[in-house]
Parts: structure tokens; C-alpha cells; sequence
């Protein structure tokens, strides 16, 4: 094998681990995205008892992607006392 083949499979190795890496991170963006605008919106809510406010945030911050998605479809719509 020649050099040039050597160096040829390397830089394809390096252009998928360069890819990965970038869509790992971009993921991660996202699911910070996401937890800390469920957070947001959590904090935001009125008339939300205190307890179950503190129960909802420890579920989006030990799950963040589905404590975020479960706030979101779920959590907001709870009744709120009148």
C-alpha cells in the first residue's frame, strides 16, 4: 500500500469523527435548549402549587428530554385552583 492510500483512509476516518462529534454536540445544544426552556416555562407558571412545581422541575432535570416533553404536553394543561 502506498502512502497516499494510508493518507486517504485516515482523512475519511477523520471527516466521520469530526462529524460525529458535531452532531453530538448540536444534540446536546438541543436538549440544554429544551430542558431549560421546559424549566423556564415551569417556573413561569401561575398559580402552580409549590410541591408539585418542585416534583415537575426534578423530572425535567433527571430526564431531560422526556421531563421536557411530558411538562410540555401534560404539566401545563394540569387544573389550576380557583
Amino acid at each position: 500500500m502506498g502512502t497516499w492510500t494510508i493518507s486517504a483512509a485516515t482523512g475519511t476516518a477523520r471527516a466521520t469523527a469530526e462529524a460525529w462529534e458535531h452532531g453530538v454536540t448540536a444534540a446536546g445544544a438541543v436538549v440544554v435548549v429544551l430542558m431549560v426552556a421546559a424549566a423556564a416555562s415551569l417556573l413561569r407558571t401561575p398559580g402552580q402549587d409549590p410541591v408539585l412545581r418542585l416534583l415537575w422541575l426534578l423530572v425535567v432535570l433527571a430526564f431531560p428530554v422526556v421531563g421536557a416533553a411530558l411538562w410540555f404536553a401534560l404539566g401545563r394543561r394540569a387544573p389550576r385552583p380557583a
